[in-house]
């Protein structure tokens, strides 16, 4: 009872911890923004957070307080601590190393699902020469006739829809001792790790040219 009519020996504690739920919205904008500018928006005060709540703490454990009053001071001293280790060391790391890293292995599987989606096209485009004895003037052809759905046209990476991931190479079919060395479809989406784009040949491997 003694202790809730002094509320403010919670102080140091209360901030420390709200300094610490901080770091779950900062991650999230750090996922989603993977820039400096606007987790700092949310450090900063997170730190100063920290800070006041170990500054507050050790004023109270400074007066050499006596039960709950000195307990409750030093949780919060310990708990800005802890936070401030937290902003101080781990952001930077994320934000340095660990986002980085993971923007670029998750970009990977959506190259391999790029090139899977271009030997698709390979084999649609393989399907209507015999059927036609010809190629396509454009991919469009291939979903006008019946051939293709239209999302094979637009890369996993492409961010909108206005115009098509894709285009034909050729207008004519090269002799089948060709069809490891003559690219068929080119993709105009770049690699953001190497600005290399991907072409696919008619005997369905994937390979890359320089943008």
């Amino acid at each position: 009872m003694n202790l809730l009519r002094r509320p403010y020996i919670f102080l140091p504690l209360v901030i420390g911890i709200l300094s610490l739920v901080l770091f779950v919205p900062a991650i999230q904008i750090m996922e989603t923004s993977r820039a400096w500018k606007p987790t700092l928006a949310v450090a900063i005060p997170a730190v100063f957070l920290a800070l006041l709540s170990i500054i507050l703490g050790s004023l109270v454990i400074n007066k050499k307080p006596k039960g709950g009053t000195y307990g409750f001071a030093m949780t919060g001293a310990i708990t800005g601590g802890v936070s401030m280790i937290f902003w101080v060391v781990m952001v930077p790391m994320l934000l340095i190393f660990a986002l980085p890293a993971r923007e670029q292995d998750s970009d990977q599987p959506l190259v391999e699902q790029s090139c899977e989606q271009m030997t698709i096209w390979v084999r649609h485009i393989k399907t209507f020469y015999r059927d036609k004895g010809r190629l396509p003037v454009k991919l469009e052809e291939l979903i006008e006739k019946g051939y293709a759905r239209e999302n094979l046209l637009y890369d996993p990476r492409q961010k909108s829809k206005d115009a098509p991931s894709y285009r034909l190479m050729v207008n004519e079919m090269p002799p089948e001792s060709e069809w490891a060395t003559v690219p068929v479809i080119e993709g105009r989406i770049p690699n953001p790790i190497d600005g290399t784009r991907l072409i696919v040949y008619l005997n369905e491997t994937c390979g890359t040219i320089d943008n």
